[in-house]
């Protein structure tokens, strides 16, 4: 029994170290696993599509700019 102790006495240092290396490994394995049954309950649903049937309207400032002669200035220019 005294070689035991005198063992563990030269050598605690080594079981500190191992010992708290398996207590953060638990630790860790926990967290895991307790995070996995989160990101199931948690799912997004998918959104509906966006229905072609609806007229986009467009903000008055901005509807003065899509007209087709404002999309293509340059091919314009060079016709004239």
């Amino acid at each position: 029994m005294d070689t035991l102790i005198e063992f563990l006495l030269n050598n605690y240092i080594w079981f500190l170290v191992i010992s708290l290396i398996l207590i953060f490994a638990l630790i860790g394995y926990l967290v895991d696993a307790n995070s996995n049954k989160d990101k199931d309950k948690t799912k997004v649903k998918p959104i509906a599509p966006i229905k072609e049937d609806k007229k986009i309207t467009v903000h008055p400032s901005v509807e003065v700019y899509t007209n087709d002669e404002f999309d293509d200035p340059l091919i314009n220019d060079k016709n004239a």
